[in-house]
């Protein structure tokens, strides 16, 4: 008799998980949601000292993507500020702005503009050119990396010495580690090289940690390295912000 029940129960077991097991593929296979066809956030840091010493740092960033089916636009802007004793000792503004479209379902084309202005590196105007190639080269959650490589022109408008107006080869990594349903982690490193002068070659690196403390704001920390192989003439060839920055979505 208990065998006989113990078989009954075994079966009816059986049954379940045999009933339960297209759900569970469905939802191992079934592609994620697309992305929303606009968005975009801003963010803001201050840092401000008084008493024996007066120092103030403003940090601004944005950015903003725009998906027209099949094209992908997107504008990032970032503008640091530092000012001690009543004197300006840092002022820095990047702007990029890049359009791509896909080719194949990992691989797209791009267009990208960049301008950067950095008096304190003594880069008074800097205007680059860019148009490659980008794949998806690992896209398993929790991780995804993009890579991509081009060819481009940049002017460059020094403070001191000759400027620069040569044409590019460059080549970038964005890698993307989702560590939860409300942080991640990603990096986006970009290499330069002028097809003019060997030495003339830089790379930029931002890593940044986002946690999100409520449905439209997140808290974010970031460092950005941005090294010069042949520098201005006086200035230094690294120069690097870390910046904690509250982000708000839209």
């Amino acid at each position: 008799m208990n065998s006989r029940r113990a078989r009954v129960e075994v079966t009816f077991v059986a049954l379940i998980a045999f009933s339960l097991l297209p759900r569970v593929a469905l939802a191992q296979t079934s592609p994620p949601p697309p992305p929303p066809e606009r968005e975009g956030s801003a963010e803001f840091a201050f840092v401000g000292t008084t008493g024996n010493s007066s120092t103030q740092t403003i940090g601004l960033g944005g950015e903003f993507i725009y998906r027209p089916a099949p094209w992908e636009s997107k504008i990032k802007v970032s503008y640091v500020r530092n000012e001690a004793e009543d004197q300006l000792r840092a002022q820095a503004f990047v702007l990029t702005l890049r359009a791509q479209r896909p080719i194949q379902p990992r691989l797209a084309g791009y267009g990208q503009y960049g301008y950067q202005r950095d008096r304190f590196a003594g880069i008074l105007n800097r205007n680059a050119a860019e148009v490659g190639l980008a794949y998806t080269l690992l896209q398993e959650t929790p991780h995804k990396l993009i890579v991509d490589a081009g060819l481009g022109y940049a002017n460059e408008e020094r403070l001191l010495g000759n400027n620069l107006s040569t044409a590019t080869l460059g080549g970038g990594a964005l890698y993307t580690l989702k560590i939860s349903d409300t942080s991640e982690l990603t990096e986006d490193g970009h290499l330069v090289f002028s097809l003019a002068q060997g030495s003339d070659w830089r790379y930029a690196n931002a890593v940044a940690l986002t946690a999100k403390i409520s449905t439209k704001l997140s808290l974010k920390l970031s460092n950005t390295i941005r090294y010069l192989n042949a520098p201005v003439v006086g200035f230094k060839n690294t120069d690097a912000v870390t910046a904690v920055a509250l982000v708000a979505k839209f």
